[in-house]
């Protein structure tokens, strides 16, 4: 590999490696505006400029890439790069003060702040001052629909919205028009971003407040928000989620994005929107025994007294210690039974590479649970074979005929025992039914469909009255005591 300097300090990158991400690599700091890992690079802004020993002028760096060693000298530098120097650190201010002749000072009612580049840039780069007394020119009110809010006022003109409606999402609802001192962002006529399922990722591209979300505007300043590393529970992707949360209430859900990994900048406006079903106030959290409030002590005595054999279905949407702690309340190995037919149509190739809607199948399937297999263990429990069966369940992930069929089965038991986290209709039909914590509330692992183990971690406290499934299932085990 060929042998490059950053600010005199040497080091080796691959023939082709950008320049800004060289310099990132080595802890350099290049601030860029335009420039998105995941996006094709357009050296629009101007922001990323670096000087390079024997080039007249200075060079965008997300555009630049670093060639070969020289050929009458390989083990020399193939090339000197300097991001500190008097002329750099001029060209970065000049460029700040450009974009902050327009941009309105309303940073105390932005959505942005906090999060905002434009912020930390013009602290660590600009100047300080302004030579622009005019009136700012403004815009017109657009509307982009009922997910995404536009002030073109604050934008920019970084074109990353415009690149990920062409080059990610399909769409090219967003476009560059008047092009000139009337330049802005738009949308073709007739057109909104309500039709694209995947339109929210605008707003975490958007590197000042052009571009914000109808659904945390104005809710939380970002500085109070803690943020915990979490899975989206959506599909078998598993995609890898920031949880940002304060007062244990759950306020948005972001990608989180994996080193190499382009496809995890992106989640889809349906992955961001469940984080509102984990904030439910109304949950039941009291152990019920036929459809009873009662005690865990009452639960747990039904159960022993049922005998065996057990059976347990376990949804594939719950962590690999979920599965495991659940598979040793099955009899014997070939009682493990998998639930879960949830189904995504699949509408972006490129970052959605499977349409199965069940998280953690493949975990499960490694913990000897068979799914498409409920008929045989109903057949079990008609013939007498199977006395009690235990369900991990959540409604939302199984289909109208596998919820008939799981409620053929709990009525043809014996004695049934349902774990959910929101109590369905299924759950109400069990002899007995324990509260369980969502996985916003616990940290376990799961293998997502391309047999990545993906860990997540736990973000709020739960209700009082609910419990892990391990610590159910310990309980469970635990020898009572004589009175």
């Amino acid at each position: 590999m060929p042998k490059i300097a950053i600010n005199g300090i040497e080091r080796e990158v691959p023939v082709g490696t950008l320049v800004l991400d060289a310099c990132r690599d080595a802890g350099v700091d290049i601030p860029h505006y335009c420039y998105h890992p995941a996006l094709s690079p357009v050296a629009t802004c101007r922001m990323c400029l670096v000087e390079i020993k024997g080039q007249p002028k200075l060079a965008t760096s997300c555009t630049t890439t670093v060639g070969p060693a020289p050929k009458d000298n390989p083990e020399g530098l193939a090339m000197e790069i300097f991001s500190n120097t008097p002329q750099v650190a001029d060209a970065r201010a000049g460029v700040m003060e450009f974009l902050l002749i327009n941009h309105p000072l309303d940073c105390p009612i932005c959505d942005q702040a906090g999060e905002c580049k434009l912020q930390d840039y013009s602290y660590n780069y600009g100047s300080g001052d302004s030579r622009m007394h005019e009136t700012k020119r403004r815009y017109r009110y657009e509307d982009l629909g009922g997910k995404i809010v536009i002030d073109k006022n604050r934008c920019i003109h970084c074109t990353r919205c415009v690149r990920f409606t062409q080059e990610i999402s399909g769409g090219a609802e967003l476009t560059v028009a008047q092009r000139g001192s009337k330049l802005e962002v738009t949308t073709y006529s007739g057109k909104s971003l309500d039709q694209n399922p995947y339109a929210g990722n605008v707003v975490d591209l958007c590197p000042v407040g052009a571009l914000t979300s109808r659904d945390f505007r104005f809710k939380k300043r970002v500085w109070y928000l803690k943020h915990t590393p979490s899975i989206s529970r959506h599909s078998a992707l598993g995609s890898p989620i920031t949880i940002d949360h304060e007062g244990n209430q759950l306020f948005r859900f972001r990608p989180r994005p994996l080193e190499g990994r382009k496809d995890t900048f992106f989640i889809s406006d349906a992955e961001r929107a469940a984080y509102e079903r984990y904030n439910a106030a109304d949950r039941e959290t009291h152990p019920r025994l036929k459809a009873a409030a009662t005690s865990f002590e009452a639960v747990r005595d039904a159960f022993l007294a049922a005998g065996g054999p057990v059976a347990v279905i376990g949804q594939g949407t719950f962590g690999c210690d979920a599965a495991q702690r659940l598979g040793e309340l099955a009899s014997a190995e070939g009682l493990r039974y998998g639930s879960g037919d949830k189904t995504i149509p699949v509408v972006l190739p490129k970052l959605q590479t499977s349409a199965d809607g069940v998280l953690n199948r493949r975990g499960f399937t490694e913990r000897g649970f068979r799914f498409a297999q409920l008929e045989e263990l109903l057949g079990k429990v008609r013939a007498g074979e199977v006395k009690a069966v235990v369900v991990l369940h959540d409604g939302e992930f199984s289909s109208a005929k596998e919820e008939n069929l799981l409620n053929q089965i709990l009525m043809a038991a014996p004695f049934s025992l349902a774990f959910e986290i929101f109590q369905s209709d299924l759950g109400r039909s069990a002899t007995a039914w324990l509260p369980l914590t969502s996985f916003v509330e616990e940290s376990d692992f799961i293998v997502n469909h391309d047999g990545e183990l993906r860990r997540y971690q736990k973000a709020i406290e739960p209700p009082k009255g609910t419990r892990t499934l391990p610590a159910w299932v310990k309980a469970l085990q635990a020898v009572p005591v004589p009175a």
